[in-house]
């Protein structure tokens, strides 16, 4: 799974989840949405 991939379901989840829950997930998706940057900065080199 890549980090995009990721990104769109824990985004899907956010529909259905507590709004408890929505810091943490939307905590995880700005990790991910980092790791993915930084990722797309290593392939361009």
């Amino acid at each position: 799974m890549t980090a995009q991939e990721a990104i769109r379901e824990l985004q899907n989840i956010k529909n259905y989840c507590t709004a408890s829950a929505l810091p943490a997930l939307d905590y995880a998706i700005a990790v991910l949405t980092e790791k993915r940057e930084q990722e797309e900065k290593t392939e361009d080199k």
